[in-house]
């Protein structure tokens, strides 16, 4: 055969052969990736990550996008995306940064807001609170997180409802919308709330004093990442309930860290309740991976729960194993 001729038909036989049409599973995961990548582009160009009109858009988009219903086959397709992994990281970071800012603000309005006896004005303290973007979410959350945890709390009887007495919340932050929760669930409880950020736990102090809840409130400065401190007094440290925010730790290996010096200060049983994600929410917040790992560094896995509403985080309740 004429080697011309060959070439010819070896060319016109690859041209016959169209490229691959993408599936509508890929034609939609780009497109969310494209969508979730201008977010971040335009995110790290604001000079601000404070609250204003186009942050707050922004946020809301992200947030919407991520908690929209999918298949867990479509999530994990996202994440094989190249780069995805690497763009969440960045983006979390900034999230992270933003909702710190989102706090601040609100802390900074509760403790600037007038009585409602003084100022007919201006709303007072405790409506100020119920006005905070996220506060009907807070509420959810920390619904779930406690009807969880109390499957696992001791009971006096059949008929009470299991009541822990002393709690804690690692990174409680500005605004402690949770430790509020905790309080209103459980009348009888004291919360103790940790965060590394002295100026945010100041905040904090002023609010819960504004909004009446300072009685049962108590608040320690200090970075439960440091592993190789240790308080003399225990504190905290004997609560039966310790909450581990979401932000505590940017990924699983961090969380496990934190985790693993944590089992050696708590009391054997404390229950511990972390806050993971799933799916396309871990754009927004890191996963605490569920592996033997804990098992090793001292805790029992009890429970994993993940809401479909626009509650974004997966609840997981762990428990300190006897050393």
């Amino acid at each position: 055969m004429d080697p011309k001729h060959n070439q010819n038909f070896a060319v016109e036989t690859l041209g016959d052969t169209p490229p691959p049409t993408p599936t509508a599973m890929a034609s939609s995961a780009q497109a969310l990736i494209k969508e979730i990548r201008a977010i971040h582009l335009t995110l790290s160009t604001l000079s601000s990550l404070a609250p204003g009109t186009q942050i707050n858009a922004l946020l809301t988009r992200l947030v919407d996008l991520c908690i929209s219903p999918r298949a867990d086959d479509f999530a994990e397709y996202v994440w094989r995306i190249e780069g995805v992994e690497e763009l969440c990281g960045k983006l979390r970071s900034i999230c992270a940064e933003a909702e710190g800012e989102l706090e601040r603000y609100w802390a900074q309005r509760i403790i600037e807001s007038a009585p409602q006896s003084q100022s007919q004005s201006r709303p007072a303290p405790s409506a100020l609170l119920a006005l905070f973007p996220y506060h009907s979410n807070y509420i959810s959350l920390s619904h779930l997180e406690c009807s969880t945890l109390e499957a696992f709390l001791p009971t006096c009887s059949p008929i009470c409802r299991p009541v822990p007495c002393s709690i804690a919340f690692l990174g409680s932050g500005p605004l402690p919308l949770t430790s509020f929760c905790v309080l209103d669930r459980y009348p009888e409880a004291v919360v103790y709330n940790i965060d590394r950020d002295a100026d945010a736990l100041r905040l904090s102090e002023q609010v819960s004093r504004k909004v009446g809840y300072e009685a049962r409130m108590r608040f320690c400065c200090e970075d439960v990442s440091l592993g190789g401190k240790r308080e003399t007094k225990r504190g905290w440290r004997d609560s039966e309930v310790v909450f581990l925010a979401a932000l505590v730790g940017l990924d699983s290996v961090t969380k496990l860290s934190i985790l693993r010096d944590l089992a050696q200060q708590l009391v054997p049983g404390t229950l511990v309740v972390a806050r993971s994600a799933r799916g396309l929410r871990r754009v927004l917040y890191p996963v605490l991976e569920l592996s033997d790992n804990l098992q090793r560094i001292g805790f029992e896995i009890l429970a994993e729960v993940h809401p479909w509403t626009k509650v974004v985080n997966s609840v997981v309740v762990l428990k300190v194993r006897e050393r």
